[in-house]
C-alpha cells in the first residue's frame, strides 16, 4: 500500500506548489480588478486543495488502522480523481512500473473494502471474471451465459463456476470495461468480487464507485490477456468476506 499512498501524498504537495505559484502571479492582476475577486480565487485554491487533503486523509487511516472514517464518502472520490492522475505521471517519470502503483491501488481499495463491512450487504454479489480466465482453444461463448461451460476442469471458469453455485452468487464472465460496466448497471450490486488484471481493476474499480470492489489480481503465466489463472483461494475468501458483511 506504500506507494500509492505515498504518491498521492507527493502529489498533494506538488499540487499545493502548483496552486501556490498560480496564486502568487495572478494576485497583482486580481487585486488590480477588485479585491473581492483574489479573495474569491484565493478560496477556490484553498478549497481545491482542502477537500483532496482531506479526503487523502481519511483514505490513509482507514487504509492503515481498519477504521471506517469514509462515510460519507465523496470526497474519496473526488481525491482519486485529483490526485491518481498526478501519482501516475510521477510513478512514470521516477521509473516505477506502472502495474506496482497498480497493485498497491488494488490492495489500497481492498483493506477500504474490508474496513467499510458494517456498511455492506452481502445481498447482491457480482462475481466478474476477465474472458482471458478461459482456455484459448475453448469454442463457448461465455460472455453471453456463463452457464454455457461445461466444466472440463481445463481452465478455472468451471471451478469459478461451482464457486458460485456454492455461495449462491451472480458469475458474469465479460471481455472488456464496456461489458462488465453493463453487467454492473444492469444487476447492480451490493458488492463485487473482481478477477482481472491491474491495468483493469485500477479503472473497474473507479468507475463501479460507490459499490465496493474486492480486487483479486489474475496470475499470467502465459503473458497478459491468454490463459490466465487465479488463486481459488483468494476468490473464496472475497466471498466469503461480503457474505458476512
Amino acid at each position: 500500500m506504500a506507494t500509492f499512498l505515498g504518491t498521492c501524498w507527493v502529489s498533494l504537495c506538488i499540487l499545493a506548489v502548483i496552486e501556490g505559484t498560480v496564486f502568487y502571479l495572478v494576485e497583482p492582476r486580481l487585486a488590480a480588478v477588485h479585491p473581492l475577486l483574489l479573495k474569491a480565487a484565493g478560496a477556490g485554491l484553498l478549497l481545491f486543495f482542502l477537500v483532496p487533503f482531506a479526503g487523502l486523509t481519511l483514505i490513509t487511516v482507514t487504509a492503515l488502522t481498519g477504521i471506517d472514517l469514509l462515510y460519507p464518502h465523496g470526497r474519496a472520490s473526488v481525491t482519486l480523481k485529483i490526485l491518481f492522475p498526478i501519482a501516475a505521471t510521477l510513478t512514470r517519470l521516477a521509473g516505477i512500473r506502472r502495474n506496482r502503483l497498480r497493485t498497491s491501488f488494488v490492495k489500497v481499495n481492498n483493506a477500504l473494502t474490508r474496513a467499510q463491512r458494517r456498511r455492506i450487504r452481502g445481498d447482491r454479489v457480482l462475481v466478474l471474471l476477465p474472458h482471458c480466465l478461459q482456455i484459448d482453444v475453448c469454442n463457448r461463448k461465455l460472455t453471453n451465459d456463463v452457464s454455457n461451460c461445461v466444466r472440463c476442469g481445463r481452465c478455472p471458469v468451471g471451478r469459478l463456476v461451482e464457486l458460485g453455485k456454492k455461495y449462491g452468487l451472480r458469475i458474469e464472465v465479460v471481455n472488456g470495461g464496456t461489458l462488465a460496466r453493463r453487467r454492473v448497471a444492469d444487476f447492480r450490486p451490493s458488492g463485487i468480487v473482481a478477477v482481472a488484471c491491474e491495468r483493469d481493476l485500477t479503472f473497474g474499480i473507479q468507475d463501479a464507485y460507490p459499490v465496493p470492489v474486492y480486487g483479486i489480481i489474475n496470475d499470467r503465466p502465459n503473458g497478459p490477456c491468454v490463459n490466465t489463472c487465479v488463486d481459488m483461494g483468494f476468490v473464496e475468501e472475497a466471498i466469503k468476506f461480503f457474505q458476512k458483511a
